[in-house]
């Protein structure tokens, strides 16, 4: 079965029904296939706990109650806790790419969870992390997925 790594910002699609200001086209939309296809146990999802903590400190940021984020543990997703060599990881990642830390994690963590793709929105950091694993927007990895015959709803 297929485990994606979901980026902190394509939950966030979803809980803020984000749209793009220039072309208002729906963002949310394709994220919320995705976790319908986890929940559907149809691919596995995999966050870290640091996606966790990065969501609650959005929420709290824009007044709502960060408790929230406990709502992901209703859809399946396997929240992974990175190691100490993971973090290691993460910080030589660092050094090499020079993007935020919190990508950095996501990365490393995603690699070490034998996750087969990342999902991310944010482009910089789909370029940096190509080369380690395979990262895809959330409407790329929906039509990767029906490339490769797995079935999301």
């Amino acid at each position: 079965m297929i485990r994606a790594y979901l980026d902190t910002n394509v939950l966030l699609n979803v809980w803020f029904k984000e749209e793009d200001p220039k072309t208002g086209a729906k963002l949310w939309k394709a994220p919320l296939q995705i976790l319908k296809a986890i929940e559907a146990e149809k691919i596995e999802g995999v966050i870290s706990i640091f996606t966790l903590m990065e969501s609650a400190h959005v929420f709290k940021r824009s007044g709502l109650d960060p408790e929230r984020v406990k709502e992901i543990e209703d859809v399946g997703i396997e929240v992974y806790i990175p190691n100490e060599l993971v973090l290691i990881d993460a910080f030589s990642f660092q050094l090499k790419l020079g993007t935020d830390p919190y990508d950095l994690v996501a990365l490393a963590s995603a690699i070490a969870s034998r996750c087969d793709v990342l999902v991310t929105r944010d482009e910089s950091f789909k370029k940096k992390a190509q080369k380690q694993i395979t990262t895809l927007t959330p409407e790329e990895f929906l039509k990767w997925l029906s490339k490769r015959g797995d079935n999301e709803d």
